[in-house]
């Protein structure tokens, strides 16, 4: 063997010893050993916060404006123009006192029409009456039918009959024309002024805004789910706004929501003590209800998760993975908000550091 080739020989030994080194190497069960992994799982870093238990009742605070109980806007029955508003805003008018009157050119002819037919009907009754009395006569000597007597009767009752619908009719229109004329239906003050003196008044339609000087009410519009904890004869707050005084309230009467509203509630004051406070219709209050509420659950506002789909969730801490859960938000308690879901007491919620998280991550808590 020639030196060339023996340094071949030496070349593939080597070369094949590499090849086998790195095969065993691939090989080795050590290397594979799920213990000796090089590097550490991930965990995301983030603080948490424990769910707390809320005791005891709430209370509801709602915006309302005061008004009369006693309240109308009177409106006249037949169209025409108004011809004399008698009253001005701010005014105090007793019941029955004229506001304001109707030009309607068709009413006074009509009553006249009316009476006119009356007297009409007078004048053939008296003739019909002649009529039948002298065809009784002559019927009882013998000169005259029992069909003749019998037609006489039936024209004298039929124009009877008349007279007393023409006698309706003139009622009728002394009646409206006197509804040309408008009157306060109670003691109250004149709060507002719809229309004014020349314009054309449809039948209906309001023409000024009374206010009853009696007592005083509040509608409220009840948050949706709230009407069923209200009951009639509940005792409220009423503050005003403007001076900050309080009046005692009692709910009057509970509506129920329809066609996408709010359920209305009424509330009267305690008519002495707002009459204290020198209360008027108009004046902007806020009403406090305390409602009984059932033992809730609380979290941090900051540990509510809401990605734009509609539906709130928390991340809660189980075996340190994070487990996303739906709640369901309820009122604000300051920094904490009410829940309600499949968390308890004590069970930890992530409240920072959950931007990137997913459901299932494992965790490391920061102090």
């Amino acid at each position: 063997m020639n030196a060339a080739a023996a340094r071949r020989r030496h070349a593939f030994i080597a070369v094949s010893a590499l090849l086998l080194g790195g095969l065993l190497t691939a090989c080795d069960p050590a290397k594979d050993a799920p213990g000796v992994a090089s590097t550490a799982e991930h965990r995301s870093a983030v603080r948490v916060a424990s769910v707390e238990r809320v005791e005891g009742g709430r209370s509801l605070r709602l915006p309302g404006v005061l008004r009369a109980t006693q309240r109308a806007q009177p409106a006249f029955l037949q169209p025409g123009y108004l011809a004399e508003r008698l009253v001005a805003r701010g005014d105090r008018v007793s019941a029955g006192q004229p506001l304001a009157t109707l030009t309607n050119p068709a009413l006074a002819p009509a009553l006249s029409a009316a009476q006119a037919r009356v007297r009409e009907l007078d004048e053939r009754l008296v003739q019909l009456e002649a009529e039948y009395q002298r065809m009784l006569e002559l019927s009882q000597r013998g000169l005259a039918s029992d069909d003749q007597l019998d037609r006489a009767l039936a024209a004298r009752n039929s124009t009877r009959a008349a007279r007393e619908q023409a006698v309706a009719g003139v009622a009728e229109a002394r009646e409206q024309l006197g509804e040309a004329t408008l009157r306060a239906p109670f003691d109250a003050v004149v709060g507002d002024l719809l229309v004014e003196p020349g314009d054309f008044v449809q039948p209906g339609q309001p023409v000024l805004v009374l206010s009853g000087s009696g007592a005083l009410e509040v509608e409220v519009k009840l948050p949706e789910g709230l009407s069923a904890a209200l009951t009639a004869g509940m005792p409220a707050r009423v503050r005003a706004l403007a001076s900050g005084g309080e009046v005692d309230a009692t709910v009057r009467e509970l509506g129920v929501a329809r066609d996408g509203r709010l359920a209305p509630a009424v509330l009267e004051l305690d008519p002495a003590a707002a009459a204290a406070a020198q209360w008027i219709p108009g004046l902007s209050v806020q009403v406090s209800l305390a409602l009984a509420a059932e033992p809730a659950l609380s979290v941090p506002l900051s540990a509510v998760v809401d990605p734009g789909t509609g539906r709130t969730r928390v991340y809660r801490v189980r075996d340190g993975r994070a487990v996303l859960t739906p709640v369901q938000v309820g009122r604000p308690l300051g920094a904490r908000v009410e829940v309600r879901g499949e968390l308890a007491a004590g069970d930890q919620v992530v409240v920072a550091g959950h931007q990137q998280l997913l459901d299932g991550d494992l965790l490391r808590v920061l102090p």
